[in-house]
């Protein structure tokens, strides 16, 4: 960094003003920011649209309305992120610990994909009680672990370009409500070449690096119908032939005739048609995952159908390295511990964030920084140095004094 020139206190006068005004809101905004649904092509018409938060309240008056002000809250994430957005084609990606992750050939993707990819959110609960994502109001005191999830999924849809759904669902009388996830999927992918399926308590953990580095990364061939983190090596996690389940809260799937009777015959394995035995899993843990792994899995088994995530890359969290090393490199998945999800938006926001802010007040240094080390202090006064006093004074810096005051 250049050299920064400070004002000096004998420059100043009572007259000394701001010359520039800085104008930041994007954390406050990030954690209030309300998210405004709207119908989906693929869900049928009469199918009722989630409700529309109202601009005013009771009173009449405005509700953190943000008409009027000279940034959008999309330009303000926009204009966070662009700076940093890692190339979709890049040979390589270094992690915050300084581990580089290399591509293993010629990247399949070299442009952004855009709205042919959706971010997907599916649940069939109102979420509407205080703190959840569907009230009208959400402040970060008091925000319920899941709608920090899913507001990191519509933030990464909108950094990059992506479409984003929320689908409430209508439920199964006779299923576990996990089971909604499968038709939802289904549907979504008669509309999208390429679906982010996420459980509200996962989230990218660098919200930088855009999907198309990862399908790159973990090889994504025409041919591949879905991709899914294995689970991590325990007893519970182990289908009927010995196998680790893959873990069904992330899934990316490509759009293809294949996928279409894949999702087909996993929404009917509970009626036991095609696969005896299924039925145990309408409400027997684990459920939709559980009908995938002992039967879906063995079906669709061409070499590309189904592509097996490391769990140390897209599954468990930091606190879950001792379960098999599952500590979300790219993908982060709290099952260990939900009430972290805050944290891990807060992290997503102020990683990018503080560097961002740090580089103007270097920037700004002129203006606001006052270098008075040309004084000595006597009683309350202030008294300029003499040349033979400042150079003494190199010899005595951080005398009386503790670092940073601890």
């Amino acid at each position: 960094m250049s050299a920064v020139n400070y004002t000096s206190l004998s420059n100043l006068s009572p007259q000394g003003r701001w010359r520039r005004v800085l104008l930041i809101a994007m954390v406050p905004m990030i954690c209030a920011f309300i998210y405004y649904a709207y119908e989906s092509s693929f869900i049928p018409t009469n199918f009722k649209p989630i409700h529309r938060y109202p601009t005013t309240n009771d009173n009449g008056g405005n509700n953190n309305s943000f008409e009027g002000e000279d940034l959008s809250m999309t330009q303000v994430i926009k204009a966070l992120y662009k700076p940093i957005l890692h190339p979709v084609d890049a040979a390589n990606f270094t992690d915050e610990d300084g581990d580089v992750y290399r591509l293993s050939g010629e990247p399949r993707f070299k442009e952004k994909l855009g709205k042919r990819v959706l971010i997907l959110d599916i649940d069939s609960r109102s979420l509407t009680d205080e703190g959840q994502i569907m009230n009208q109001e959400l402040k970060w005191k008091g925000m319920r672990p899941l709608s920090a999830g899913m507001l990191s999924h519509y933030m990464f849809a909108m950094i990059h370009g992506y479409d984003y759904k929320f689908i409430r669902a209508p439920d199964y009388a006779d299923r576990w409500g996990t089971w909604v996830k499968v038709p939802m999927m289904k549907e979504a992918l008669k509309t999208h070449d390429y679906i982010v399926f996420m459980d509200s308590d996962v989230m990218f953990h660098y919200p930088h690096l855009p999907l198309e580095w990862l399908l790159n990364y973990w090889n994504m061939t025409s041919e591949t119908l879905a991709m899914m983190a294995i689970d991590p090596d325990e007893p519970q996690n182990y289908d009927h032939k010995g196998n680790r389940y893959l873990n069904t809260g992330f899934v990316i799937a490509q759009q293809s005739k294949r996928t279409q009777e894949m999702y087909k015959s996993w929404g009917e394995c509970p009626s036991e048609s095609k696969y005896k035995g299924c039925a145990k899993w309408k409400l027997e843990w684990a459920h939709e995952q559980a009908a995938f792994g002992n039967y879906l899995r063995y079906d669709y088994d061409r070499p590309e159908d189904i592509k097996v995530l490391p769990c140390t890359e897209a599954n468990g969290a930091p606190e879950a390295v001792n379960r098999g090393g599952c500590k979300g490199i790219f993908v982060r998945h709290f099952w260990v511990d939900k009430g972290l999800l805050p944290k891990g938006l807060a992290d997503s926001v102020m990683q990018y964030f503080l560097p961002r802010l740090h580089q103007l007040y270097h920037q700004e240094a002129a203006n606001h920084i006052v270098d008075a080390k040309g004084f000595r202090l006597e009683g309350a006064d202030m008294i300029e140095l003499t040349d033979e006093e400042k150079e003494k004074l190199k010899s005595d810096e951080g005398k009386n004094q503790k670092d940073e005051g601890f």
